[in-house]
């Protein structure tokens, strides 16, 4: 995937952030916008608390939370939108 993700990827990003971590679908719009427009991060909230963020860097995108409201679940869905996150990129 590239540092910045076309509107057909941003949006399948969002599916899965929707789905995995509890992204709000209302903000889709905003999301695909923000991206586009150079957006290097975005929170979403979602399962992660309000630290609960998407991260556009050049190598990768991932999302995380802040590490004092980290917790066990929260890192498991961490991982696991992260590791799916790497597959989508790797297409």
């Amino acid at each position: 995937m590239t540092a910045a993700p076309g509107a057909a990827q941003a949006d399948a990003i969002y599916d899965l952030i929707v789905s995995k971590a509890g992204a709000h679908p209302r903000h889709r719009d905003e999301f695909v916008a923000s991206l586009m427009e150079g957006c290097r991060e975005f929170r979403f909230q979602g399962k992660l608390g309000f630290g609960g963020k998407i991260y556009v860097e050049p190598e990768r995108i991932r999302i995380g939370c802040y590490r004092e409201d980290a917790t066990p679940e929260r890192l498991a869905i961490i991982r696991e939108v992260n590791a799916e996150l790497e597959r989508m990129g790797e297409e």
